[in-house]
């Protein structure tokens, strides 16, 4: 009798061990289920902001963009997560760009020109780096006037003002800078006048073949060297045939197109390009347009350097004669 029971006691314990176990087996089943339900729930959800954001990007809304993507920062998705910290350094170098923050955001943007999707994302990079480097110009000639003013470089700085100018006023610190150059129109205006009206007396009406893009060229320092490497002479007394003839073979249409693609400077009506090729991808390109006031003047709107394999372009400082990067490439 004792036997019995007590196999009936093992019996039962083994049963409930069992029922117990099963149990667990169960609730464990159950609770990895509902993770996984979560996770996919979660990962659903960060893919239709990613989404989201795609198309306010194809809009140009990076604010917004940045907003969506905001807390899917950490995602488990690895494209959502990327997409969340690009966007996040975009507007970033768009806020510093609105303030005319430059210095804080050159490297910060070189870095996002390296990146090749989205698509929708890249368009916006691009579009904040043309914003960047028009800017950047804006910026360059708006100290340039000033300095050349007090250095009564008063052509170069009538070149650098008409320069700013011509800029896209729909960016905001371009927009502002030109408006804080308007006070220097004037003065240079006057400035310059005096000091090329006797000048221009005899040379602006000496010859019935005086015309802007002559007065242009013969003012030009590359058709000059041109000139002089040609037939050893001295431009100031060469006849305007041959001035014009020199200045026709400093011209290339493609290398303008890309130069004004990676600048961000802008070809106005009256002005004239005189491109000079240095070999190994190198140009030289002076920008010169004749004075809206005095017509036998040329003002100096610029030289630069022109790389068309990397894209970068520089510009001369003309009290220093040294060149600068102006554009981010």
């Amino acid at each position: 009798m004792w036997k019995f029971e007590k196999f009936f006691l093992t019996l039962s314990v083994i049963l409930l061990v069992a029922v117990g176990l099963g149990g667990c087996s169960n609730e464990s089943s159950g609770t990895k289920q509902s993770t996984n339900e979560t996770s996919t729930s979660q990962v659903t959800v960060a893919k239709d902001a990613y989404n989201k954001a795609l198309t306010q990007l194809n809009n140009g809304q990076v604010d917004k963009a940045y907003k969506t993507l905001k807390p899917y920062q950490d995602s488990q998705v690895a494209k959502v997560k990327q997409l969340a910290t690009n966007t996040k350094e975009l507007k970033f170098i768009q806020d510093e760009l609105a303030a005319n923050e430059l210095k804080k955001i050159k490297n910060k943007l070189a870095d996002l020109l390296e990146v090749t999707t989205p698509s929708a994302f890249v368009k916006q990079v691009r579009a904040t780096n043309k914003e960047y480097n028009v800017v950047n110009l804006a910026n360059t000639y708006y100290a340039e006037i000033k300095k050349y003013y007090q250095a009564e470089k008063y052509n170069e700085a009538q070149g650098s003002l008409e320069a700013l100018e011509d800029l896209d006023s729909s960016y905001k610190v371009v927009s502002e800078l030109q408006k804080e150059a308007a006070g220097y129109k004037q003065k240079v205006a006057t400035a310059l006048a005096s000091k090329t009206s006797s000048a221009s007396a005899t040379t602006a009406v000496s010859s019935s073949a005086t015309t802007s893009s002559y007065v242009n060229a013969k003012s030009s320092k590359l058709v000059s060297s041109e000139y002089s490497s040609k037939t050893g002479a001295n431009i100031t007394s060469a006849p305007s045939q041959a001035v014009s003839s020199v200045a026709s073979q400093l011209t290339n249409d493609g290398i303008i197109g890309q130069f004004q693609a990676a600048s961000g400077v802008t070809k106005q009506a009256g002005d004239q390009y005189f491109i000079q090729n240095q070999g190994n991808n190198s140009y030289l390109i002076e920008i010169r347009t004749t004075s809206s006031t005095n017509p036998g003047v040329s003002v100096l709107k610029g030289m630069y350097q022109f790389n068309s394999q990397t894209k970068v372009v520089q510009k001369m400082d003309s009290l220093t004669g040294e060149y600068k990067q102006i554009n981010v490439n």
